[in-house]
């Protein structure tokens, strides 16, 4: 048995594994809203009305809630947690939300004014279409209400993150899942907008989603100083905290391009589908879902903790601590993105068809909808590895580089995507997402060996000695289990075939074949990331 370790990096794995179980409930509570509004809307020119309205919300969402605010705001945050200057943290996060939210309120009204502008820009497809135009513009404007709710929840979140309750913000998607399912069953033609029902209920999910966590904040009285007003609150304290709050401004706009990159990308695809007609944006939404399983699960839970943990340790000046904990991310990120990639790439067409093809979700949308699948999962491990090398330089404060790495990936995909969709349609936009997150995975990489956040490449086989090699070596393991995995869910695909059985059943098998074909194999091999194997079999004993 291996021998169980307690150390620093229990904060790292406790954080993702909160964050993990409560993004896999709020995925497959996703799911189950996309399952919905793909029964109801199916993938046509109502689905693409909604999709393009809920992008630019969106995007702010993820930027915010994964991205460029908690970026800026959580390495100083953590700092000054570490130092023990709880009332000057507390203050200082407390004037970057007030005066956030009154810049996104502002942002928001600039954007009801210029409504017909911005979505022009989003879907110059459908600028012909002036009914449709107008629909996506009111739709838009319901929508765009939510984004400075969510970016309220979003840096709310920073403050339970750092004080180790990671759950807290990762329930709330569930909230607005919720919302949205219910509003499903609201969506009728009798509706001048088919999806109205959708737009309000975002707003109403994403005022939910700020009273939760409020309340949560309140019960375990997290931005509850330790201290007295009177013992700390000096002139001396506020010129610390209002020189925090200029630094914050001024690594915001770099994190906001850098950080957000994945999803700018996305953005750029949804503008560009729009130029292949009806369908296309709608395509690229459901095979991204898909493979948002993942990258949400996974990736952002490595992101959101090791932003949180290593911001710690880089508070701390702890250089081994930080290299360690990045690269165990990696590998824990391989372990999970891997196969996941094998079983989209070989199951993608079951996979559109069980989880989408109903009500007015057809057989053409499965298989359009499936190939774009398929160029989406040949990124998947990409997607993910970036998730764990942004916080590298984001928690030491440096934004400016992901951003000038996000301006060249952004160039990348922009023409490639132009020079693959007049080849395969929606399908080579989606994989030009997938080779431009490759590169920049190779970029990221270089530069943090280059600059000593990971240890340089080192030929050795031993598990604790944690390098670039080491990561490298792991890819090459999991590949191979992977490779077994799909083998075995084949075998059992081919054998079951004269039985005629039920699609939904078929896959339900096959998933749990692969996984435990999957879990037994790493087991036996040993190839699960041990720090992660120590930390849950811990945790384990302790539950019992």
């Amino acid at each position: 048995m291996r021998k169980l370790t307690k150390n620093k990096t229990s904060f790292f794995l406790g954080g993702f594994t909160q964050s993990a179980f409560l993004t896999t409930l709020s995925r497959i509570s996703g799911y189950v809203r996309d399952v919905f509004i793909a029964a109801f809307l199916g993938a046509g020119i109502f689905s693409d009305i909604f999709f393009i309205s809920f992008k630019l919300p969106n995007l702010f969402r993820r930027i915010t809630a994964e991205g460029a605010l908690t970026s800026s705001l959580l390495p100083i945050y953590a700092k000054l947690r570490s130092q023990n200057s709880d009332y000057v943290a507390i203050k200082y996060f407390k004037k970057i939300i007030y005066k956030v939210t009154l810049l996104l309120i502002l942002l928001m009204i600039f954007f009801q004014i210029s409504m017909p502008i911005v979505v022009s820009v989003l879907a110059p497809g459908f600028i012909d279409n002036r009914e449709v135009i107008n629909q996506i513009i009111t739709l838009t404007r319901i929508t765009m209400i939510f984004m400075p709710l969510v970016s309220a929840v979003a840096l709310l979140g920073v403050a339970t993150n750092v004080s180790g309750r990671f759950w807290i913000l990762s329930f709330t998607p569930i909230i607005l899942n919720s919302s949205l399912i219910l509003s499903c069953l609201s969506i009728s033609d009798y509706w001048a907008i088919k999806s109205l029902p959708l737009g309000i209920a975002m707003v109403i999910g994403g005022l939910f989603q700020l009273i939760f966590m409020i309340v949560m904040i309140k019960k375990y009285k997290i931005l509850n100083s330790k201290k007295s007003q009177k013992q700390v609150d000096t002139k001396n304290n506020e010129s610390v905290i209002n020189s925090h709050i200029k630094q914050t401004w001024r690594r915001f706009l770099p994190a906001a391009f850098g950080g957000g990159i994945l999803q700018i990308n996305l953005l750029v695809d949804t503008i560009l589908a729009s130029l292949l007609g009806f369908g296309s944006v709608s395509y690229l939404y459901f095979a991204d879902r898909i493979t948002q399983l993942p990258l949400g699960i996974i990736g952002v839970a490595l992101g959101t903790s090791l932003l949180t943990s290593l911001s710690r340790a880089s508070a701390l000046n702890d250089i081994k601590q930080f290299s360690k904990e990045l690269i165990i991310s990696l590998k824990i990120g391989l372990f999970f993105s891997i196969p996941s990639a094998f079983v989209f790439i070989f199951y993608n067409d079951l996979l559109i068809q069980v989880l989408f093809e109903r009500g007015e979700f057809t057989f053409n949308e499965t298989k359009e909808t499936s190939l774009a699948l398929l160029a989406y999962s040949l990124g998947v491990p990409a997607f993910i590895m970036m998730k764990s090398c942004q916080p590298a330089f984001l928690a030491t404060g440096n934004t400016k580089t992901p951003m000038y790495i996000g301006l060249i990936l952004l160039i990348l995909n922009i023409i490639l995507s132009i020079i693959l969709m007049s080849f395969l349609n929606h399908v080579g936009i989606a994989l030009a997402t997938s080779i431009v997150s490759w590169i920049g995975t190779a970029i990221y990489i270089t530069l943090l060996v280059k600059n000593g956040k990971i240890t340089k490449p080192k030929f050795s086989l031993k598990e604790e000695d944690l390098n670039l090699f080491s990561v490298i070596f792991y890819s090459l393991k999991t590949i191979l289990i992977s490779i077994l995995m799909i083998i075995s869910m084949k075998l059992f695909q081919y054998t079951i075939k004269i039985f005629n059985l039920n699609e939904v059943f078929i896959l339900i098998i096959l998933c749990i074949i692969g996984f435990f074909t999957y879990i037994l194999t790493s087991l036996i091999f040993k190839f699960i990331p041990q720090e992660l194997y120590d930390f849950i079999y811990t945790k384990f004993k302790k539950a019992k």
